[in-house]
């Protein structure tokens, strides 16, 4: 690859990672696509750099082409498994040799990160101030707030604990800002999530995280408590509904249609992105979710659902992978510092997925990228 073709793909990637959190990371994807398209007619051949979860990747898209050949939806089902391939090879295949080629893309890249889910988080401020909502952006609504959120936050609290100068203070203030958004999304998975994520960053980020995280912690939410004024109560409400049966009625009858639905399509399910046109026939007497729903909420199940138990197995294994090497990666930290950070990294992934156990807002495009992309930066260093 030219230096000039490697320049224009780092910063493809780079405005990937800044356009995510408000929801325009395709806009990225796209430009990547053109240093693909490049790369691969200066080298006669579809340029790819192994990755540790790619027999889990194969294998989930495999089962998903032979679920969309079978399904009785078989046009939207395999345009679906098409887009996402493009979608896993540009932000996995695509992010991991920018960073196996460069390890310095590493800081630039967090920090992209970062200042887009910054600038993201005060729109969506913004607009909940103005209209009474839930915090949201024009392409993205609560929920998906709620996780490009959770994840952006735990980026900049990895600088924070790792950036040895008194830029470290600016990720926290940035952090905190997409905190804030985070509560103000009232995304109950998401809290759950990025509680977990901290819980992580406590037990296995090292003394000085442990030290910096409860200082944080507590002036972010001391802040936050007494920012939110009047809807500090709303904010308590909400967070006490968590374990309340009851107020959670709407999910429970989406997990027992996607249940259903895998346990009539057990081995290839209905085709990628069919749950929409399934979940009719399944809904229950009493269902209070309006007739169209598109994804079960809950991504382990609309996987059963769509892909059969074949393609959960996939793609259990693509987590179970990530988190392996992740975990690989975090234990042959040098310094403190470094570890601290890809303990961080390792929790915003850990996040994600018990925020996917309530929604399924990574299953789209523009959100399943920042998954793809942290799951490259987990597995991109194995060697």
């Amino acid at each position: 690859m030219s230096s000039r073709l490697d320049r224009l793909q780092r910063a493809a990637l780079l405005l990937t990672a800044f356009l995510y959190s408000a929801g325009y990371g395709t806009v990225g994807l796209a430009l990547l696509l053109v240093t693909v398209v490049l790369e691969a007619g200066a080298a006669r051949r579809l340029p790819w750099r192994r990755t540790p979860v790619d027999l889990g990747v194969v294998a989930f898209l495999g089962i998903f082409v032979l679920s969309g050949y079978f399904s009785e939806y078989r046009p939207t089902a395999v345009a679906s498994t098409g887009l996402a391939a493009l979608t896993i090879y540009l932000a996995l295949g695509v992010s991991s040799s920018v960073l196996t080629r460069d390890l310095g893309v590493l800081p630039p890249l967090l920090w992209a990160w970062l200042l887009g889910t910054t600038l993201a988080a005060g729109w969506a401020i913004a607009l909940h101030l103005r209209t009474g909502v839930p915090a949201f952006t024009p392409q993205l609504g609560q929920n998906a707030v709620g996780t490009t959120m959770l994840i952006g936050a735990l980026v900049g609290f990895g600088l924070y604990l790792s950036v040895p100068t008194a830029w470290r203070y600016v990720a926290a203030g940035m952090s905190a800002i997409a905190l804030g958004a985070l509560a103000l999304s009232y995304t109950r998975g998401a809290w759950l999530g990025a509680a977990l994520s901290l819980a992580l960053v406590l037990a296995a980020g090292g003394r000085v995280a442990i030290r910096r995280t409860v200082v944080i912690v507590a002036v972010i939410a001391f802040t936050i408590a007494v920012l939110a004024g009047a809807e500090r109560t709303a904010l308590v409400r909400r967070a006490l509904s968590i374990p309340d049966a009851s107020a959670n009625t709407d999910r429970l009858y989406l997990f027992r249609a996607a249940g259903a639905i895998a346990l009539d399509h057990p081995v290839l399910g209905t085709g990628m992105n069919t749950f929409s046109l399934v979940y009719p026939r399944y809904r229950l007497p009493g269902d209070p979710n309006p007739a169209v729903q598109p994804y079960a909420h809950n991504i382990f199940l609309n996987i059963a659902a769509e892909g059969g138990l074949l393609a959960l197995a996939a793609f259990m294994a693509i987590v179970v992978q990530a988190f392996r090497f992740g975990w690989r990666w975090r234990a042959a930290a040098i310094t403190e510092a470094d570890t601290a950070l890809r303990t961080t990294l390792l929790g915003a992934f850990a996040g994600m997925m018990v925020h996917q156990l309530v929604d399924g807002t990574l299953l789209s495009v523009h959100l399943g990228a920042g998954m793809w992309m942290i799951i490259a930066i987990l597995t991109a260093f194995h060697r």
